[in-house]
């Protein structure tokens, strides 16, 4: 498939998801609360069922697309319809009171069966860093990503310098016995340079001018008819022998019959290029689907989805490093002058400040903009800050006798304040108790309320940006899917900027320290006293926290992350994986439970539905940040049942770096207590940087049974 067939497509698939996600939001303003379990669980199926195939959809484009700054944009829409599709399978378990629920009655009336929903080849996860996903495949081909250095003794140094020494003589006599395997080399060529050869070759032509004899005799063979007739037609084949001449054809009789075959032939074969002519169109409207494909056919299109995945991961590639270098060029030839113009500009407000009010305003708080309000002119005018300081002055001498009085007064309205609040706080409680009261349900009765997503943060998000930016932009005159480099220099000039101007904040704040400091000794003098005047200590404010704890010191902190990663694989902690994909699980859905659960049955869970609860409870939750991951997957079960197949699936789904901390790995490794702490420490420290990264323990019950024996 081809970059503008993905294009096409996406472009169509984001308008269904517009449409679906406006339809969402419409029904979930306009619904009431639902009383009824069934409706309640065929609505939200159908809405699960609309979500598993838009996702499925931009999951495709997604793992295809190769322009990485797009990409960044239809991630954030990828994540909203994630966010929702679990949204709506959490509530589903809910409903149905179970980790399996069926949307048999939705798929009957999309025409749909249940494979269409389930999600194989989720494409969820964020890409690691590039020098992080460089160990990790050396890792995996078997290669080492850190050597330690050996350590140099003297005694071997002294040792190689006598070896050296010692050689010269050796190497002395090592020629001597060269040139003399080199004359009795020279001595044997002359002698005889092919003498052996031609003997040998002369005893074997009289050995074959010898007369051969069978050594036993031969049986004739007695020949069938068939053999006969054969060698017949094979004589009659033959140059010298007679050829018999057919009579020659009527063409009464030959003309009429050939027409009438011509005529059949061309009939049949025009209805058969009809047929396949429309039989192709109804495959390509998606009205038939083909009866077989062949392996080489899903071989080939696993082996273009994989030519343009590295398509895909080269221009990632070239992107960061083009983020990169933008960056060092703009830090280079954009910083120096932008840190001077900066400063200009503050120290230019210090000075107009200072002529029309003779003194200095603060810089604002780094929080609240620093000194971008004051080249935005937001912050107070020299005539506004001193209105401002004379009428503070004035309120705070009107206040001075009336401090105890606000104080009394301030007092009683707090204490009444408080207990109105408790009041309303009991009466509140004594309603909720009534309601409650009144309310009382019946084990079988029900009601659902639809709840605000938390996935409209992210789609309005996406939404935004691909509408201000990507629908402008013709992806058709950019078949080769590159960057933009324009849109990299805005980012990255915007980035400097700020951090440009944090640092010139920090330089002007030490000036107005000491424009202040020279302002207040000149008012000094201008009074006519003597002697230095006295600074004023400034309040440092009280640290937070217990006195003298200081953060805890990294034990492993002058370790690179090469070192870490090794010893660890070196001890077996963390390990490759056999890639095992989830369509590698074989099984069937129940074409019944849906009716059984109908019926108030709970039925026993197929294997297809044992994947999908995988599908949509571990995996796909890995995938997007802001979701609520799960802690723990205890995955357990009988003897040949799939528990390490699927185990496996996951591993190579996420795409994870796995830390295996079963007992017989860990077993007489990181011993005793210091060890222990080590290895929880290095297992904290490096599932951080290497993530996504899982934790795995196989026969976790070992441990448990030998704490209770």
């Amino acid at each position: 498939m081809s970059f503008e067939y993905y294009t096409k497509w996406w472009i169509k698939a984001k308008q269904k998801f517009e449409d679906l996600y406006a339809k969402d939001d419409a029904f979930m303003k306009k619904q009431r609360p639902l009383k009824d379990r069934k409706l309640t669980s065929k609505l939200l199926g159908g809405l699960y069922v609309n979500y598993s195939l838009i996702v499925q959809e931009i999951d495709a484009c997604l793992d295809q697309m190769a322009q990485p700054q797009k990409r960044n944009t239809i991630r954030k829409l990828m994540d909203a319809a994630t966010v929702r599709l679990l949204e709506l399978n959490n509530e589903m378990r809910n409903i149905e009171i179970s980790e399996y629920y069926y949307v048999d009655g939705n798929l009957i009336e999309m025409k749909l069966v249940p494979y269409d929903v389930e999600i194989l080849h989720p494409a969820l996860f964020y890409p690691r860093p590039i020098n992080v996903e460089d160990m990790w495949q050396k890792i995996q081909k078997g290669e080492k990503i850190f050597i330690p250095p050996e350590p140099v003794i003297e005694e071997q140094v002294e040792g190689l310098d006598q070896e050296a020494a010692q050689g010269g003589d050796s190497a002395a006599e090592g020629a001597g016995v060269e040139k003399k395997e080199e004359v009795v080399a020279e001595a044997a060529e002359k002698t005889d340079p092919a003498g052996g050869e031609e003997g040998e070759k002369k005893v074997k032509d009289k050995k074959d001018k010898r007369p051969k004899q069978p050594a036993f005799q031969i049986e004739q063979k007695q020949l069938t008819p068939e053999e006969i007739k054969e060698m017949e037609r094979k004589k009659a084949l033959e140059p010298g022998a007679a050829k018999k001449m057919p009579p020659p054809p009527v063409p009464e009789v030959t003309n009429p019959a050939a027409n009438i075959i011509q005529n059949i032939w061309r009939g049949y074969s025009t209805r058969q290029w009809v047929k396949r002519k429309e039989n192709d169109r109804r495959l390509l409207i998606g009205m038939n689907e083909p009866s077989w494909k062949s392996k080489e056919a899903f071989e080939r299109f696993e082996k273009n989805l994989n030519v343009r995945r590295e398509y895909r991961d080269q221009c990632i590639r070239e992107y960061v490093e083009a983020i990169d270098q933008e960056r060092t060029r703009i830090l280079r030839v954009v910083a120096p002058g932008l840190f001077e113009d900066i400063g200009d500009e503050i120290r230019e407000w210090f000075r107009q400040f200072y002529i029309r009010a003779r003194c200095f305003d603060k810089i604002p708080e780094e929080e609240k903009g620093g000194t971008v309000l004051v080249i935005r002119c937001e912050t107070f005018t020299p005539e506004q800050y001193l209105d401002d300081f004379e009428k503070r002055r004035k309120e705070k001498l009107k206040a001075k006798g009336q401090d105890k009085q606000k104080a009394k007064e301030l007092k009683a309205k707090l204490k009444k304040q408080e207990a109105d609040k408790k009041k309303k706080e009991a009466e509140r409680k004594k309603k909720e108790a009534e309601a409650k009261q009144k309310k009382k349900k019946k084990m079988d009765e029900y009601e659902y309320e639809y709840f605000d997503t938390t996935s409209k943060p992210l789609y309005n998000q996406g939404a935004q940006e691909h509408r201000e930016i990507w629908d402008k932009i013709n992806d058709f005159e950019n078949p080769f899917e590159k960057h933009y480099m324009d849109m990299i220099t805005d980012e990255k000039c915007y980035e400097v900027q700020l951090e440009v101007r944090r640092q010139v904040d920090e330089l002007m704040r030490i000036e107005l320290e000491l424009l202040q400091d020279a302002l207040e000794e000149d008012k000094w003098k201008a009074k006519g006293k003597k002697g230095k005047r006295k600074k004023k200590n400034k309040k440092k404010g009280k640290k937070k926290g217990k006195k003298g704890k200081k953060g805890k010191k990294d034990p492993t902190g002058d370790r690179t992350t090469e070192d870490l990663f090794q010893e660890l694989v070196d001890n077996g902690i963390i390990r490759t994986y056999p890639c095992v994909r989830l369509r590698e699980y074989f099984g069937d859905f129940s074409y019944k439970n849906w009716d059984l659960r109908v019926k108030d049955f709970d039925p026993p869970a197929t294997l297809l539905d044992v994947r999908q609860a995988v599908i949509m409870n571990c995996i796909m939750p890995l995938g997007v940040e802001v979701m609520k991951r799960p802690k723990s997957v205890l995955i357990a079960g009988p003897r040949q049942t799939g528990k390490h197949l699927l185990a496996n699936a996951i591993f190579t789904e996420t795409q994870c770096v796995l830390f295996d901390l079963s007992p017989e790995v860990t077993f007489e490794k990181y011993t005793g207590a210091k060890g222990m702490k080590m290895l929880i420490h290095l297992i904290n420290k490096m599932t951080r940087l290497l993530a996504p990264s899982i934790i795995y323990f196989e026969a976790a019950e070992k441990n448990i049974l030998q704490e209770n024996s």
